[in-house]
């Protein structure tokens, strides 16, 4: 690992490249600025997982979509604060030359514009459809010339963002209310101001909207339960459970229609379902890595092969969940495991410490 990163720099440096990555026997390189290279190479579908790489400068924005990835490695001449602590939260191992507070836009008047597009997201997947949308309002503004776009048009371009925005935080609200099967279309225009055919314009129906929230939704879920007040077995259960529930109260069909449609990552067409899986086993290593942390779980308490055996446990369930046609709740079988057998398999790994 510190071998190929110092080696990557190197190359790196000798190349005049911007960023290099390497997986096994496959390197990629690219001389764009900014995180060009990371968004192209993610909306190309570039299988990274495992990866390590070099690049010019790492901020917040470069780690978050080095986090989405799955890269195990950044060697950076420059990184921020922030973009230092994402690698380190999501296991990256991170080598650098210069650690600096921000990362500042190249007139030097204040930060990056993609910093400050992720300056209060702190998930992956939210991260790249937020830089994605931003580097394209960017490069839509120019002309060949290097002139801007008219006003009118980047108003209108900016006006159909909001009105995005809108639709999502409002289906958003309505559907953790009353459930999707319960919310209409209908419901979501009107609660918006908006006639129902700009819904369409958006998305091509009603379970296109949770796909589009359900990042933020299980993100809020992961960081409610590591807020939880109580031990870290009332925290573990309680982010399981909760997990399920969320899912179980989205409805059976969509459940099942999501795990059709990305059964074949390589079929997979948005990053953000790509990625599901690993994002999750993630989450299920923070909530244990945080119980080493605060000494409630033994220092040798093999985190990852934990993660690996819990996310199996939920994924497995969903996935019965759905083959019996949701002929029993999802949420309750999940109550039962960290009820009957959750303490039996973490007892060994729970410290003194531990209440």
């Amino acid at each position: 690992m510190l071998l190929s990163l110092a080696s990557l720099g190197a190359r790196l440096k000798e190349e005049n490249l911007t960023c290099i990555v390497q997986k096994d026997g496959r390197i990629l390189t690219s001389k764009l600025r900014g995180i060009r290279p990371l968004l192209d190479w993610i909306a190309q579908g570039e299988a990274l997982h495992g990866a390590c790489a070099a690049d010019r400068i790492v901020g917040k924005a470069a780690a978050l979509l080095y986090a989405l990835m799955g890269v195990k490695g950044v060697f950076a001449e420059a990184i921020s604060e922030s973009g230092l602590a994402v690698l380190k939260k999501y296991g990256i191992c991170a080598e650098y030359e210069t650690l600096t507070p921000n990362i500042i836009n190249r007139e030097g008047t204040g930060l990056c514009p993609m910093e400050q597009t992720v300056l209060s997201i702190d998930e992956p997947s939210a991260a790249y459809a937020a830089l994605k949308e931003k580097a394209e309002r960017l490069r839509g503004t120019a002309q060949e010339n290097g002139g801007l776009m008219p006003e009118k048009m980047t108003n209108r371009k900016l006006a159909a963002l909001e009105t995005r925005k809108k639709l999502l935080i409002t289906a958003k609200q309505i559907i953790r209310e009353k459930g999707l099967v319960n919310t209409s279309v209908e419901e979501i225009t009107r609660a918006c101001g908006v006639a129902n055919g700009t819904f369409y314009t958006y998305f091509k129906r009603k379970e296109d909207v949770v796909f589009a929230i359900s990042h933020d939704m299980f993100r809020e879920i992961y960081e409610e339960a590591q807020r939880y007040d109580g031990t870290f077995m009332d925290r573990l259960a309680f982010y399981m459970v909760t997990f399920s529930g969320h899912i179980e109260r989205d409805g059976l069909k969509l459940c099942q229609e999501w795990v059709r449609n990305t059964v074949d990552p390589d079929l997979v067409e948005n990053p953000y379902d790509r990625e599901k899986l690993r994002m999750d086993n993630d989450c299920m290593k923070g909530m244990i890595q945080t119980g080493v942390e605060r000494g409630e779980l033994k220092e040798d308490t093999p985190v990852g092969a934990l993660a690996d055996a819990l996310t199996d446990v939920i994924y497995g369930e969903m996935l019965c969940w759905d083959m019996s046609g949701g002929a029993y709740g999802f949420e309750e079988r999940t109550k039962t495991f960290c009820t009957k057998f959750l303490p039996a398999m973490m007892k060994p790994y729970l410290s003194g410490n531990a209440k």
